[in-house]
């Protein structure tokens, strides 16, 4: 992992964010299409590690899938228009650091590794993320802080509109103002920190 050497910079919507690592990113040959059913053939059976009890399947048009439990079934439905960009990201925010209001042209699949954050969704409802736990983001706009005492270890992964940015800034909305989110956890002094993307510096949150 590679560990970054802070600048310091004009105030930005994002701040507080100690590493920041692509890790691998690529672009798929074309559209994806898949439609994915799992389920137990008992529920009361949790299944071996060889997968002894599982059934899974491609599903039809409307993800229903076959056989099993419907009760315990599980479906996914990935599907798009055209080429996608995959990231891969590993980022640590530092107590009292945010992302800034934004949003991606897409859905981020993200797992708190170490420490927690506070989430807010667009209309300032505040989720609290732990370590275990995971969450996504998509294409509504969001903010969040780290309000504790701890780092928070966030791994990500993308898929997004080929060719896209990965943020896109968003204004503060009026319920955000009306609550002081931007101002929460007030860092002792504001830095702007590099990325580093396949081993280039590139600046940003997420």
């Amino acid at each position: 992992m590679s560990f970054l050497v802070p600048a310091i910079a004009l105030a930005t919507a994002a701040f507080g964010v100690i590493s920041n690592v692509i890790l691998a990113q690529g672009t798929t040959a074309g559209a994806l299409d898949e439609r994915i059913s799992v389920s137990n053939t008992d529920p009361a059976l949790p299944g071996d590690d060889h997968g002894e009890g599982w059934i899974v399947g491609q599903g039809d048009d409307h993800g229903k899938g076959f056989g099993g439990n419907p009760e315990d079934e599980w479906e996914l439905i990935l599907k798009t228009n055209g080429a996608s960009d995959f990231y891969f990201q590993d980022i640590v925010v530092g107590p009292g650091g945010r992302s800034g209001w934004h949003s991606h042209p897409g859905v981020l699949m993200i797992a708190v590794k170490e420490g927690s954050i506070d989430w807010y969704d667009k209309d300032c409802v505040k989720h609290t993320y732990t370590a275990g736990q995971s969450f996504t983001e998509n294409t509504e706009s969001h903010n969040l802080f780290n309000t504790g005492t701890l780092n928070a270890h966030l791994l990500i992964s993308y898929i997004i509109k080929a060719g896209a940015p990965r943020r896109i800034e968003q204004p503060q909305p009026a319920c955000g103002a009306a609550l002081g989110l931007r101002n929460l956890g007030k860092p002792r002094r504001r830095r702007c920190f590099q990325s580093h993307v396949n081993g280039r510096s590139k600046g940003g949150f997420t």
